[in-house]
């Protein structure tokens, strides 16, 4: 008599064999199909948090509201966002207050820093008044490499545009910059056109494009037309203003003098040369002491010959 199916020496090793298959993969009613991810019970309020996201980068300048002339401040605030919610804040600042052992930044709840608001915060107690946010300055002419860690109850779509705001020894406020996106590739762009005032022949137009490397060393270059004819040597800077609409706004040379000489000069290798149609386009490495961030926005100046300021635009 022929043995039940179920007791076939061939079935009874499939069993065994689809047993231990089992017992090793489970399926996805088993403990394996658990590993998932899956929001927790009560924090659907919380799923859409992106915690742990890129950085942000405020660039320092002084704040409108200040309005002595001890303090210039220049520098960066990098925000970078941990996946408990909490953030990492480094200031990298120059010309700070040189008295500051532990003096405050905050970020507000404003969109400006003409109107920056009140503390930005949704835990119970303000952190940026708990004593733990602060930078210290290393230096008598007020430079700051400070990092703290804070939790403000935000994540970065939240902190994203909201104003960062650096104070003196004294309470007052005397930096401020934005948040924004962190910047991978850290090239800015000046679209040059006619310098505020100048009444002479030329119509200067044309591109200006500074790429920044690791260091913030950068190539500084330019394709340009309308100029001065066989202009030889003739200098080109980026200056401390931030606008070209009048003469009073451009300002001088753009450097950072606690760290770096003036390169803004024909020994720096700052200069053009124009052919005799006027044209010229070319390049040259300069350092100034700045980032990406604290050129941003800054006036950049064509000269002739005679040092006429000719053409003007704005890094963007």
């Amino acid at each position: 008599m022929a043995e039940p199916v179920f007791c076939n020496s061939k079935m009874r090793s499939f069993l065994i064999l689809l047993t231990i298959f089992a017992l090793t993969f489970p399926t996805v009613t088993g403990k394996r199909a658990l590993k998932g991810k899956a929001s927790k019970s009560g924090k659907s309020g919380k799923s859409d948090k992106k915690s742990g996201g890129g950085a942000q980068v405020a660039s320092i300048h002084s704040s409108p509201s200040y309005t002595g002339d001890e303090f210039f401040p220049v520098g960066t605030v990098t925000v970078q966002y941990n996946p408990d919610g909490s953030l990492l804040m480094l200031i990298d600042s120059e010309g700070i207050d040189p008295a500051c052992e532990s003096c405050m930044v905050t970020v507000t709840d404003g969109d400006s820093c003409e109107d920056p608001g009140d503390n930005y915060f949704m835990t119970e107690d303000d952190p940026w008044a708990s004593g733990d946010a602060y930078y210290s300055s290393y230096s008598m002419g007020g430079t700051t490499m400070s990092a703290f860690r804070v939790t403000n109850g935000y994540d970065a779509d939240e902190m994203l545009g909201h104003p960062v705001l650096i104070y003196s020894n004294a309470g007052e406020v005397i930096g401020c910059g934005l948040l924004n996106e962190e910047v991978v590739d850290k090239v800015l762009h000046a679209e040059m056109g006619m310098y505020p005032g100048y009444e002479g022949d030329l119509e200067v137009e044309g591109d200006v494009k500074v790429s920044f490397e690791e260091g913030n060393t950068f190539l500084f270059s330019f394709d340009l037309e309308g100029l001065e004819e066989n202009c030889s040597g003739c200098g080109i800077h980026i200056h401390a203003g931030y606008s070209c609409a009048t003469h009073e706004e451009v300002l001088g040379h753009e450097w950072n003098q606690v760290s770096v000489q003036d390169l803004w000069t024909s020994a720096g290798g700052a200069t053009y040369d124009s052919d005799e149609d006027g044209d010229s386009e070319g390049s040259f490495y300069l350092y100034n002491g700045f980032s990406y961030y604290e050129n941003f926005g800054h006036a950049v100046v064509i000269h002739a010959s005679d040092g006429t300021r000719v053409g003007c635009g704005v890094l963007g």
